[in-house]
């Protein structure tokens, strides 16, 4: 499956440079519906991290369950969450920005790789910031809550679980139709 994927890719991608900016029509119904998706997505994804960042403000103000979820791990997951939804509204007005109808092929496939670099570097920072806060967490949630811990370490399991295979895939597959050729 991946070889026949990576040799579908090679060949449009020889196709694409054996013509000319002329020559190469994009697939503007399955761009467009693409880019509304990705939208879609991102809008979600800011709402998600908005409202999480307020709930944990709040319960760093409220300072519940100070022993097993300390108040300075609440402010730093509160941060990093609101710090999450200003990078996916950047990234919402960045690919809103993008008029697949009026651009050249080649500065549309240049716009979406930008954004693609720019969701991979986020996914890395946010991911590390993710492995800093459950390193600090884990070992209250031992000491404090095995309950807790292990329901932490079962859901975190599954979250990174179902994003390799049902979450990232789409990402991909919606890039890949933004960029879509007419052949």
């Amino acid at each position: 499956m991946q070889l026949d994927e990576l040799r579908k890719s090679m060949s449009t991608l020889e196709q694409v440079l054996a013509k000319t900016n002329a020559d190469i029509k994009i697939n503007l119904s399955v761009a467009q519906s693409a880019q509304a998706k990705l939208l879609k997505k991102f809008r979600q994804e800011f709402t998600v991290l908005l409202i999480l960042a307020v709930i944990f403000a709040a319960a760093a103000i409220g300072n519940v369950n100070p022993l097993s979820f300390p108040l300075y791990l609440k402010i730093y997951l509160s941060s990093l969450l609101a710090v999450g939804a200003i990078w996916y509204i950047y990234l919402y007005r960045k690919l809103k920005g993008i008029n697949i109808a009026t651009l050249a092929p080649s500065q549309l496939f240049s716009g979406t790789a930008n954004i693609k670099l720019l969701i991979l570097s986020g996914e890395i920072f946010f991911g590390a910031g993710f492995v800093v806060l459950f390193t600090l967490l884990f070992p209250n949630a031992w000491h404090y809550n095995r309950v807790a811990f292990w329901a932490m370490a079962v859901a975190l399991l599954i979250v990174i679980i179902y994003s390799i295979v049902h979450y990232y895939p789409k990402y991909i597959k919606l890039f890949r139709d933004l960029n879509s050729i007419k052949e």
